[in-house]
């Protein structure tokens, strides 16, 4: 295989990843104004978008590994890039339900068809997996970058809500630039080397977790649930997680336990309020160090000991510093790539269900025990509109540290059973 062979991929899979967790962080654009909608409330919430985007994602790479044909994955994945640029180029209704699930379904494609290209080449799969661990974490910043780092004079305050233009939830650049590489990574190499055999049932909970969990957010969100009453379904969802991660051979179950530690230790730290250019290139930079490191000394176990240290480093506090926050900057990114890197390579479907738990399961999930709701997320917007509260619940964080260890022991196991030692 030629150089030009092995690194297309690669950065085909980097950019489609980072551009379908861009849309899992919020299907709707940072500025986007919405309108009223048809449809009711619940429907055009952020989180149906997360959910739809989901499902979309896992349908596209089991129908795409049980095929098995590499102008299939090429197709759904330029398709749903050039799905998810359309908005820059024509005018959508006012309805905000034909952007939300535009976008899903998009991202949905996107991440189906990177998911089963990227599972022909570990690096590939690596650097997929670099993208969504990257939006995950570092998707906040670059709003903040957006909203607060450009010179906005205000008009959009002012501005009649129909001659506001719709934009995509992504610049064109970097999606013209993906379905290039994507394209060009199918035409170097033909190969259909992915897992085809997927359990009907498994296959089932994987489409029904994101589902459920919105519908139980919205539930404790909509009847006015108190932050405690949050715990029963932390422990749910991380049983229905360990179900999943359990049913998969080896790597392919600790790549699931992998996304849900990264989602437990994230939900304890403080993002760091910068907008400049190094809060973005630093946790990039880390991610990219822990991928690497994963992949050429694979022990995850100590990726999972990273996290929990992360996790609980919400309860140090000191008044010169603040210990969360410097360890959301530095140690986590660093672990959370390590962590996803040492559990690679997986098969497709896998990989999909692994690097989207944090979107899905996450934000209704394990941070809402530690972070305290604000009336902005009766709309289920992302982590931005999270506020610290004056002091962070302990039992929070030891329900944060207790999923990592539940996760880490899990993937252990799964190691054990493979034969590994």
């Amino acid at each position: 295989m030629s150089r030009l062979a092995r690194i297309v991929p690669v950065l085909a899979a980097l950019v489609c990843g980072a551009l379908a967790g861009r849309v899992l962080w919020s299907p709707l654009p940072d500025d986007f104004i919405r309108a009223e909608s048809a449809l009711p409330a619940v429907l055009v919430a952020n989180g149906t978008g997360v959910a739809c985007t989901a499902v979309v994602a896992v349908v596209v790479t089991a129908a795409l590994a049980r095929r098995r044909s590499i102008m299939l994955v090429t197709a759904a994945a330029v398709i749903g890039l050039l799905l998810l640029v359309l908005p820059d180029l024509v005018r959508y209704p006012s309805d905000s339900a034909v952007l939300l699930y535009s976008n899903a379904i998009a991202a949905g494609l996107v991440l189906g068809g990177a998911s089963v290209l990227a599972a022909r080449d570990a690096n590939a799969q690596a650097a997929l997996a670099a993208g969504t661990i990257g939006a995950f974490l570092m998707a906040g910043a670059v709003v903040d970058m957006r909203r607060f780092g450009a010179n906005d004079g205000g008009w959009t305050a002012y501005a009649p809500l129909e001659s506001v233009e719709t934009a995509g939830v992504a610049s064109p650049w970097p999606v013209i630039a993906a379905a290039v590489l994507i394209v060009l990574a199918a035409l170097l190499d033909r190969r259909t080397s992915w897992t085809a055999h997927i359990e009907t049932r498994w296959l089932a909970v994987a489409t029904a977790l994101p589902v459920a969990a919105f519908a139980a957010n919205w539930i404790l969100i909509e009847s006015g649930a108190r932050p405690e009453w949050w715990y029963p379904y932390v422990g749910v969802t991380v049983a229905l997680v360990a179900w999943l991660a359990w049913q998969l051979p080896g790597r392919d179950g600790q790549v699931v336990f992998a996304g849900a530690a990264v989602l437990a230790a994230a939900s304890g730290g403080s993002q760091w309020t910068s907008i400049g250019w190094w809060s973005l290139a630093i946790p990039g930079a880390l991610i990219a160090v822990g991928v690497v490191a994963g992949r050429r000394w694979p022990v995850p176990v100590v990726g999972f000991g990273l996290l929990a240290v992360t996790a609980t480093a919400s309860l140090v506090t000191f008044e010169a510093q603040d210990v969360p926050a410097l360890a959301y900057m530095f140690l986590l990114p660093v672990a959370a790539g390590y962590t996803a890197g040492s559990c690679l390579p997986t098969s497709a479907p896998a990989a999909t269900v692994g690097l989207a738990l944090p979107f899905t399961v996450g934000i209704p999930g394990v941070v809402a025990t530690a972070w305290m709701v604000t009336e902005q997320y009766a709309d289920y917007a992302p982590a931005s509109v999270f506020e610290r509260s004056v002091s962070l619940s302990v039992p929070a964080v030891l329900a944060a540290v207790a999923v990592v260890v539940v996760c880490g022991v899990g993937a252990w196991g799964l190691r054990l059973r493979s034969g590994a030692r």
